[in-house]
């Protein structure tokens, strides 16, 4: 966890593009770049020796996985992938028109970065992607490729607009390869076993380091190193408490084609080496979860996979390893939906939720049984609309989990739906400026009074983390608990 090294015309335009519910105007659409002087490649191709015909299969993977940890809007997505086509072919070229670089031929002198970072398409994307953040919601009307225009600032802005059917084509390949990984719902992650929750990121990269901020009641203390290899580039990591000692512990979910599953216990000071728990759990393209669903203290883990089958697979925690894989409901979870685990009835097993998004916006539950969970049924017709991102935990302190959805707009607005045990009240807001476009939202109980907080992670250079408290019938306004915590292109929970 390094600072990163930026230039003072890319941290104005960074501070202008995001922070937490705190913050000022967008950003300008391109840093210093006069409109309609950047010449993409595809217009002037003799400035590189050659560009490869096709696209790198590990760049697209890479821009989408960073659109996911960014929470960014299929509009967003689509800009970049016909940014990155246009540009490059979605190759991580080091030549380009005058000194641009990378995918999206950033310059160095117009402020993107320095060529190093540049050329690390995990930061060159989450550039790209702040900025269309912060531009799309004062353009509401634009299309993907005028959005696109609107970073870029090409000398030919129909270019993006002409390559929608290519970056359409190529966003398929990419979403079959890294699967959505982005659906956390929420997770424990009381890693000292103190009763209040702390945050975690996982680096990933060729580090794959986990840094843990143990909380204190009123902040988050600096990131210390808790392991030095878990939960490597692809992996999908979240955190509960495996061995039922009351510190949570980390998982990671490998998903190629071992599908293996690896825990590091918590030692309340750090996480013991990743020890294989699993092998054969959560295939590509699924999505993992844990709780404890049939209410041992032991979390377990879960799997839904999401297509047409819908099926979801559980496997029991033993203390020491997980079992093999069981089908605990045949049809639950469609595909585009965002599943979670928790407990909304309070009988003290996780039950199963989904939230379909879409039209319809509605919020099915399945109830566990303790070998199994019953057939979906609605729990709330109308709460977490399309782009916004849901949550899940126990506001109002009375045992049973609510919902939470969070508006990722310039509203910022957080609403929340009360569990009532049998279905989730009518979404009230509960804050009216939490939660920015291209942060990263999550709960947790921080101050260990027994109602679940919201805290959300900028994901930008500032990487500063926002705390709101609940009083049990709202959230405070967000404040500062943590000023350099999750970076770019990690996973923070």
């Amino acid at each position: 966890m390094t600072v990163l090294s930026t230039k003072l015309a890319l941290i104005v335009s960074v501070v202008l593009a995001t922070t937490a519910a705190h913050a000022a105007a967008p950003a300008p659409p391109g840093p210093g770049t006069t409109a309609g002087s950047h010449v993409p490649l595809s217009v002037r191709p003799l400035a590189c020796p050659s560009i490869p015909p096709n696209h790198d299969p590990a760049v697209i993977q890479t821009v989408y996985q960073v659109g996911l940890d960014r929470g960014v809007s299929d509009k967003v997505m689509l800009a970049a992938f016909e940014a990155g086509w246009v540009e490059s072919h979605m190759n991580n070229l080091p030549c380009g028109d005058k000194d641009s670089l990378g995918v999206f031929q950033q310059r160095p002198s117009a402020g993107w970065g320095t060529p190093e970072q540049i050329m690390d398409v995990t930061y060159a994307t989450t550039q790209f992607m702040i900025r269309a953040q912060a531009n799309e919601p004062q353009f509401p009307d634009y299309t993907a490729g005028q959005l696109a225009q609107s970073v870029q600032r090409s000398c030919c802005p129909d270019r993006y607009d002409q390559a929608e059917a290519t970056a359409r084509s190529l966003l398929d390949e990419a979403r079959a390869a890294v699967g959505s990984r982005a659906v956390y719902t929420g997770s424990s992650a009381d890693f000292n076993g103190d009763g209040l929750d702390d945050i975690i990121t996982f680096t990933h990269g060729t580090g794959a380091d986990v840094f843990v901020a143990l909380s204190t009641g009123t902040g988050f203390q600096g990131g210390a190193k808790w392991n030095d290899y878990f939960a490597l580039p692809g992996e999908i990591p979240l955190t509960g408490d495996f061995n039922g000692d009351g510190k949570d512990d980390i998982v990671t979910f490998t998903q190629g084609t071992g599908a293996d599953v690896y825990v590091g216990l918590s030692t309340g000071t750090g996480f013991q080496g990743g020890a294989k728990w699993n092998d054969y759990f959560s295939l590509p393209g699924e999505i993992p979860a844990v709780g404890d669903v049939n209410g041992d203290g032991l979390d377990d883990i879960i799997s839904f996979t999401r297509n047409d089958l819908a099926d979801v697979y559980v496997g029991l925690s033993t203390g020491t390893g997980f079992q093999g894989g069981a089908k605990w409901n045949d049809y639950f979870a469609l595909p585009g939906e965002h599943p979670g685990v928790c407990d909304v009835n309070g009988d003290g097993k996780d039950d199963i939720i989904t939230f379909t998004q879409g039209t319809g916006a509605d919020v099915y539950v399945g109830l566990s049984t303790g070998t199994g969970f019953e057939g979906g049924t609605i729990w709330n017709d109308y709460f977490s609309l399309t782009g916004e991102q849901p949550r899940t935990g126990d506001f109002n302190g009375d045992g049973k989990t609510d919902i939470a959805t969070f508006t990722m707009n310039s509203a910022a607005d957080v609403y929340v739906g009360l569990s009532t045990g049998t279905g989730f009240q009518g979404g009230t807001k509960w804050n009216d400026y939490f939660g920015l476009p291209g942060e990263f939202p999550y709960t947790g109980d921080f101050n260990g009074d027994g109602k679940t907080d919201i805290v959300t992670f900028t994901h930008n250079d500032l990487a500063d983390v926002y705390v709101g408290l609940s009083t049990g019938t709202g959230f405070q306004g967000g404040t500062k608990w943590n000023d350099y915590f999750g970076l770019p292109g990690e996973t923070t929970l």
